[in-house]
């Protein structure tokens, strides 16, 4: 058997899967979405879980690297996915990754942002963990929101981290600051953080 016939179970998989996300997308563009449930978050850890089941064995057990794939990206598209499909009913809102809010070279581009027509209702900033910031994180994100209200100031800013750095304590968690799980080695444990929450304070954006 040749290498290229080998490896084909892998790459017509790796093809394949985006039909599979195209079909799912139409599906939850007509899909009658709960924000009292919890099922948006719910799906989004269940996808990291499987990007992490793979990358995480594969170089590992197989590869042999020292170092995880990185997660990031993966996380926005993600939440990005779901966060497109919920605003698709409503044919003046526009959901975008990485839009520049400004022009210029000191362009702000979050890494998700919800627009009416030409005003921004919404921001969303997205964190796997809080990397290499540590402490100065919370400072980092308030700045952030500060510039972004300055050009729109009746936008909202939230916060979603997958592993929560965040103090459950504070008035602002769960509203504006979301953690959806506390980390342990065996996966984690999953908080009270709903991404419903951040959804139902932007569509109040639209009344």
């Amino acid at each position: 058997m040749l290498l290229t016939e080998i490896d084909q179970q892998f790459t017509q998989h790796y093809r394949q899967l985006l039909d599979i996300q195209k079909d799912i997308y139409k599906q939850l563009c007509n899909y009658p979405f709960k924000l009292d449930d919890n099922e948006i978050t719910e799906s989004v850890i269940n996808r990291m879980h499987a990007f992490w089941y793979f990358n995480v064995n594969n170089n590992k057990e197989i590869l042999g690297r020292q170092a995880n794939s990185v997660a990031a990206d993966f996380f926005t598209e993600t939440v990005l996915l779901f966060i497109k499909s919920y605003f698709a009913k409503y044919p003046e809102v526009q959901v975008y990754s990485e839009r520049s809010i400004v022009k210029g070279k000191k362009s702000i581009k979050p890494d998700i942002s919800i627009w009416k027509c030409e005003e921004l209702i919404g921001v969303l900033e997205l964190k796997v963990n809080d990397g290499w910031k540590r402490k100065a994180i919370g400072e980092h994100l308030q700045n952030r929101e500060a510039k972004i209200k300055n050009i729109f100031p009746h936008c909202y800013f939230g916060v979603l981290a997958f592993w929560n750095f965040f103090d459950t304590a504070s008035p602002d968690w769960n509203t504006k600051y979301i953690g959806l799980k506390n980390w342990n080695a065996k996966g984690g444990i999953a908080t009270n953080g709903r991404i419903e929450n951040l959804i139902r304070n932007i569509e109040a954006k639209l009344q």
